[in-house]
């Protein structure tokens, strides 16, 4: 069986207009998706967020336990870092800060909590990773320390609260997330 040419040629176009118009469907999330947080925001709330991070801090007698850091991005790439934050802010909310005998302890908790709530909704709804196995594995080893903290949980959740404000900035914001290789101001004055 034999094909002309012009056949041939129609074939071939008709299968790559196809394919192209097939591109936009295959992409794993769409393009509007919520997954980042602006640095302007996270500026906003630095003051309070740093005041209670102190008062945390005095309160927190185990100096040699790190929850937000190194280990919590382990093995993770792109919006992975993004997605272990948003998943530790919602479990903080709704498991070490949900206390409301807290708000009397520490003062600007009660509105730090709000824009937390505020930013995983608004903001890092989307948010995925490309291992997420990784991700939520490095997310469960946070909550294996704390619960080896008992009774100093809350102190040092709320003592590292700038710590995790600011690897939001690292890890979640705008600029990092649309733009390969682009520095945020922050890192670029580090």
């Amino acid at each position: 069986m034999m094909y002309s040419f012009q056949s041939l040629a129609v074939l071939v176009l008709g299968c790559f207009a196809f394919v192209t118009n097939c591109v936009p469907c295959l992409k794993a999330k769409p393009t509007n998706v919520v997954c980042y947080v602006e640095e302007q925001l996270l500026r906003s709330m630095r003051h309070k967020v740093h005041a209670l991070s102190k008062e945390g801090q005095k309160f927190d007698k185990n100096t040699d336990t790190r929850l937000i850091g190194k280990d919590l991005f382990q093995g993770l790439e792109g919006q992975g870092g993004c997605y272990v934050l948003k998943e530790v802010i919602d479990f903080y909310l709704g498991n070490i800060l949900a206390s409301d005998a807290l708000h009397s302890k520490y003062s600007h908790l009660l509105e730090v909590k709000e824009f937390l709530t505020t930013l995983i909704k608004r903001h890092m709804s989307d948010c995925d990773a490309e291992d997420k196995r990784q991700a939520d594995n490095n997310v469960a080893l946070l909550k294996q320390k704390l619960n080896q903290l008992n009774e100093m949980r809350e102190a040092k959740v709320v003592g590292e609260l700038f710590m995790l404000l600011q690897e939001m900035g690292k890890h979640c914001s705008a600029p990092n997330m649309k733009e390969p290789g682009h520095q945020s101001k922050q890192e670029a004055d580090e």
